[in-house]
C-alpha cells in the first residue's frame, strides 16, 4: 500500500473522485458541513495543520483522510469496504500524525469502527459533548496535542 499526499493542485484536478469516495464509503457518517468544506478548500494554500492523503492498493484508491487545521476545523476519513480490517485506516491516521504532528477529531459514541481505529492508532478521548446531529460524541486528540486548543479555536 502506497500513502500520497495530495498538493492542492492534485486535489483540485482529483477533487470528484475524492468527494464522490467520501460520500460512498463514509457510511452515511461524513456529514454535509464536511464534504463542503472539503469541496471548498482553497487550492491555492491550505491553512497550517491541513493534510489531505490518498492509500492505494495496486493503483487503486483505497482509502481518503481529509484534516483541516489539525482536526479542529474538519477530520474526514474513509477506506473502501474491499480494504477495511486491512490496516488502511491506520496507517492513513499514523501518517497524517507523522506529517502533521497533532490530530483532533470529533466521533460519534455509536460509531464503534471509528472509534477503534482512534484508540489503535493512540488518539484519547478527552472531552464529551453532544454532536452536530444531537448524538453523544467524543473529542479525541492523537500526537502533540493540547485539550485547551479546542476552546481557543473557533470551530465551523
Amino acid at each position: 500500500m502506497l500513502i500520497r499526499n495530495l498538493t492542492p493542485r492534485q486535489l483540485a484536478a482529483n477533487l470528484p473522485a475524492v468527494l464522490n469516495f467520501m460520500k460512498r464509503y463514509g457510511d452515511g457518517r461524513i456529514t454535509h458541513r464536511a464534504l463542503r468544506w472539503l469541496k471548498q478548500l482553497n487550492t491555492a494554500a491550505q491553512p497550517e495543520g491541513t493534510l489531505i492523503a490518498v492509500a492505494l492498493h495496486q493503483r487503486k484508491l483505497s482509502g481518503v483522510i481529509a484534516i483541516g487545521h489539525y482536526g479542529l476545523q474538519e477530520a474526514i476519513i474513509a477506506v473502501h469496504p474491499d480494504f477495511r480490517k486491512q490496516g488502511v485506516g491506520e496507517s492513513l491516521v499514523r501518517h497524517t500524525l507523522e506529517r502533521i504532528g497533532k490530530l483532533y477529531t470529533r466521533v460519534a459514541c455509536d460509531n464503534t469502527a471509528s472509534l477503534k481505529l482512534c484508540f489503535r492508532c493512540g488518539l484519547v478521548a478527552f472531552d464529551l459533548f453532544k454532536g452536530p446531529t444531537g448524538k453523544p460524541t467524543l473529542w479525541l486528540g492523537g500526537g502533540n496535542f493540547d485539550p485547551q486548543e479546542i476552546e481557543n479555536s473557533p470551530l465551523p
